[in-house]
């Protein structure tokens, strides 16, 4: 067959191109071979060459394209025929301020109480895989970025008395609950408030925690009227030197986290720039390779 027979044929004026169904067949039986023999698949591009008169680069790219072709065929067909015909639109569209509150939120309270980040973003996609990526991608993003707008959000949800997940400490957050005139709802405040600041306290490990929870304890014990610590002189000492332990340790907390911020962004990077190549097809892999390595070296280099 001829180069131009090989090749494509028009279907319609203006559609889509396809490879001649004797190329593929050609195609098919040669890698076939090759994987029966367990030989390399290039030797099997090599063969469909010699038997096309085409380069042996021309019919792996066109192979690849195939099955990337393929791939997309078999979602297409795995999608809900109840999928909201509004939806694609919607994809190409930035997130709108409440969009962008409704989903954050959502995630929030639904990794509170067991849900992980993809099974939410599933379940808001209704199994739309493109739909899915995309809350995903957003979240993860607005946690990288906005921190403050998180903190707001989530001080938020807890005022509203609902459970709520903390992306920073990977803790749950114990809802406090709406604040009571009566002593018995004030003592069920300090209770919820106690069982968060123990909750979180186990979410990071540390010795330095260990520490802070012990200079609470014998800060309280001054504050309670504690007589073991001899004279007011020296209980004021030793008030001091808790309060400088203590301040001692938000610092080195405070510097924590903010490198576990900075390694958490970058992680974020590199997971956007592997995901978005890895969604790309095998031909635009190859030659967008060295864009894709340079990304990588600048989400590793980056200070």
């Amino acid at each position: 067959m001829s180069k131009e027979q090989a090749l494509h044929e028009d279907n319609t004026m203006g559609e889509k191109q396809e490879l001649q169904p004797e190329l593929m067949s050609i195609m098919k039986e040669e890698v076939g071979k090759a994987k029966e023999r367990r030989m390399p698949i290039i030797r099997a591009f090599e063969a469909i060459a010699r038997r096309s008169g085409l380069k042996a680069n021309t019919i792996r790219n066109y192979y690849y394209r195939y099955l990337h072709t393929q791939e997309e065929k078999r979602e297409d067909q795995t999608i809900s025929d109840e999928k909201d015909p509004n939806q694609d639109d919607r994809i190409g569209k930035p997130f709108t301020a409440e969009e962008k509150k409704a989903l954050i939120r959502e995630m929030l309270i639904a990794q509170a109480r067991g849900e992980s980040v993809r099974g939410c973003a599933n379940r808001l996609s209704h199994g739309d895989k493109r739909v899915l990526i995309r809350y995903q991608n957003k979240y993860r993003s607005v946690i990288a970025r906005e921190p403050e707008y998180v903190s707001h959000l989530m001080r938020e949800i807890e005022a509203e008395g609902i459970a709520c997940f903390n992306p920073y400490t990977r803790a749950r957050l114990i809802h406090s609950g709406k604040t009571q005139a009566t002593s018995e709802g004030a003592n069920g405040q300090l209770i919820d408030w106690i069982g968060q600041f123990v909750n979180n306290v186990k979410s990071i490990h540390g010795v330095s925690l260990d520490d802070l929870a012990r200079g609470l304890r014998d800060l309280s014990n001054l504050a309670a009227g504690n007589r073991h610590s001899g004279n007011g002189k020296s209980r004021s000492r030793e008030l001091q030197n808790l309060n400088n332990r203590i301040l001692m340790l938000e610092v080195s907390l405070d510097k924590e986290r903010r490198e576990a911020d900075h390694i958490r962004r970058q992680l974020l990077d590199l997971m956007d720039v592997n995901q978005c190549f890895l969604s790309m097809s095998d031909t635009d892999k190859l030659s967008g390779l060295q864009n894709y390595v340079a990304k990588l070296q600048s989400c590793m280099t980056q200070d």
